[in-house]
């Protein structure tokens, strides 16, 4: 059964020790923008364990984060039954935990029987709580997802807007070159793509004067292995895994690509981004961070949100390569 949150249950999240679970969001994107709040977390339990449950492919953004105790990695194709037996095997006695959205690590949770389960008041998710957090915000102007997140753990009773929030993690030394990543696929589907003959007149540009890197995208690689071989350079495209990439980003001085889930990573890895969007809201969802840019040309269906264009795509046509080279010669000049 739930129980509503009562105000006399919003400090539950300052009460000291005590163990709590997080399930991450499936999403890299969603991932890095709750970021934030669980290192709140952490400041309002100083003297607790947190144990973030996180599919495989966004497991390693957590390992980064330094107020994270452990990280536990998921097939997503396991079940909630399965998620709350390793739960019950952990040495850990969890007092609470924390979901945002339906995956197998919340309704393991309930399995395990972890005694206070907080959560946004979703219909799929509310089964799964014992306490749900409804954070109700004014109408007005769109406001970015992070504070989704931020404020569900500010009506806990913490300190979401802290500077320490929003740090990146410790980076290596970066050559004396510029490097710049480029990212010219995307895993949010192919109305999000700039055109390829774009990239390769960009790529072709920038190795005049920088050290090239090209970051495939999560599931869809074929835009930077064919990048690669346009410009006759197949050993510019990045060959790492999961827990490599992060790595790799944060050597970068610059990263330039489509909305996706790389440039999320690189901004949380401290990486300068610019980002072109097309049909998602960049005021919604931009990498987090006011280091970082993005193009986005407003046509009258921008803010469609679809995969696949099924008119002209000119939310993407309409950018240019000149457009680009300036924005990045803002962006990233000493």
């Amino acid at each position: 059964m739930s129980y509503p949150l009562s105000s006399s249950d919003q400090s539950l999240a300052q009460i000291d020790g005590g163990n709590i679970a997080i399930s991450s969001p499936d999403a890299i994107d969603e991932a890095c923008f709750s970021v934030p709040a669980v290192r709140a977390v952490h400041n309002a339990y100083p003297n607790g364990t947190i144990v973030v449950f996180a599919p495989e492919d966004v497991a390693p953004l957590w390992r980064k984060v330094e107020e994270v105790d452990e990280v536990i990695a998921y097939d997503t194709h396991a079940s909630a039954r399965n998620l709350g037996q390793i739960i019950k095997d952990l040495e850990i006695e969890f007092t609470k935990s924390i979901a945002w959205e339906n995956n197998p690590a919340t309704g393991g949770f309930a399995h395990a029987l972890i005694p206070i389960r907080m959560g946004t008041p979703e219909r799929d998710l509310l089964p799964h709580l014992t306490h749900p957090v409804e954070v109700v915000r004014p109408i007005g102007p769109i406001e970015h997802r992070v504070r989704h997140y931020l404020f569900f753990m500010q009506k806990l009773g913490a300190v979401p807007f802290d500077k320490s929030n929003f740090l990146h993690p410790e980076r290596p030394p970066s050559g004396e070159k510029f490097r710049v990543a480029i990212v010219p696929g995307s895993d949010f589907g192919n109305s999000t793509e700039w055109p390829l003959a774009n990239y390769v007149t960009l790529t072709r540009t920038l190795m005049n004067y920088a050290d090239v890197t090209i970051i495939p995208s999560h599931d869809r690689p074929g835009p930077a292995i064919a990048l690669g071989k346009e410009v006759g350079r197949p050993e510019f495209v990045f060959q790492g895994d999961d827990n490599e990439v992060l790595d790799h980003l944060a050597t970068c001085h610059g990263l330039v690509g489509n909305d996706g889930s790389i440039p999320h990573l690189a901004a949380f890895m401290g990486t300068k981004s610019l980002v072109l969007f097309g049909p998602n809201e960049p005021l919604w969802k931009r990498p987090l961070g006011t280091q970082h840019q993005f193009i986005r040309h407003h046509v009258p269906c921008s803010g469609c949100l679809l995969a696949n264009c099924p008119l002209d795509h000119r939310c993407m046509m309409e950018i240019t390569v000149e457009e680009v080279l300036g924005e990045m010669r803002a962006l990233f000049s000493p």
